[in-house]
């Protein structure tokens, strides 16, 4: 069984033509009939990695690798579900990266990825999408857009770990992030759990946030670990990512 939430980044050139001869053959039916569903190949690659790291993720990094079934909860989250237990998950992708986030049932995981290039109406996001103070932090950094991906992927991360939805009260929601560290100043959304925020600097073409809650304090950090070849894709390089 997963004892500490671990994280999966999946790479690759997102211009690269990955799906094989004859179209993606993925183990599961329910995901195989999905991603024939897809008629933009870019986002059928997404899909179809996102499951096939799911399955090298739990082939590799679960003790009982029988009998895990995906689920999805009535928040929205993904699960895995077997006789032996539960598996909190969570789910990002954009151009050229899959991030999957597992943690043991009664912890929160929350990861979204952006891309730092992706085009941006900055002015409109902010007034949509940003507390007051938030907005004026990012406009006085030496990049607004970069600040502003930092906290909107923060933003997502919390939402998902939560079970809200990006439909929440997004302006509600404030951030400190700084040589310190990142704190939730403010939410409409309290609760009793123990949250350590991160960014991890291990990617140089995305933005990555992570959320994670715990029911006890955790002093811990997201390190690098070696990773198994076994954890690998074709055409793309993975690495794992545990809390210690």
């Amino acid at each position: 069984m997963l004892n500490a939430p671990a994280l999966l980044l999946c790479e690759y050139a997102a211009q690269a033509e990955l799906e094989p001869a004859g179209g993606w053959q993925l183990a599961d039916a329910q995901a195989q009939q999905r991603v024939q569903q897809f008629t933009n190949p870019a986002a059928r690659t997404r899909f179809a990695l996102s499951r096939l790291l799911l399955a090298k993720a739990t082939a590799q990094l679960l003790d009982d690798t029988t009998g895990w079934q995906l689920q999805t909860q009535e928040s929205g989250q993904p699960v895995l579900r077997s006789p032996s237990g539960q598996i909190n998950l969570s789910i990002s992708h954009t151009q050229g990266l899959v991030a999957l986030a597992m943690a043991p049932a009664g912890q929160c995981i929350g990861v979204d990825v952006e891309a730092w290039a992706r085009p941006l109406r900055l002015q409109t996001l902010l007034a949509a999408s940003m507390s007051l103070e938030d907005a004026q932090w990012c406009r006085t950094q030496p990049s607004p857009e970069q600040a502003f991906l930092r906290h909107w992927t923060l933003k997502e991360a919390y939402l998902k770990a939560l079970g809200c939805g990006i439909a929440a009260d997004l302006g509600g929601l404030s951030f400190a992030v700084g040589e310190q560290g990142i704190h939730l100043c403010r939410t409409p959304y309290p609760d009793e759990r123990y949250w350590l925020f991160a960014q991890p600097s291990v990617l140089t073409e995305h933005c990555l946030s992570l959320a994670s809650a715990s029911p006890f304090p955790i002093d811990a950090a997201w390190q690098q670990s070696s990773t198994d070849q076994s954890l690998q894709l074709p055409g793309c390089k993975v690495n794992l990512l545990r809390l210690h």
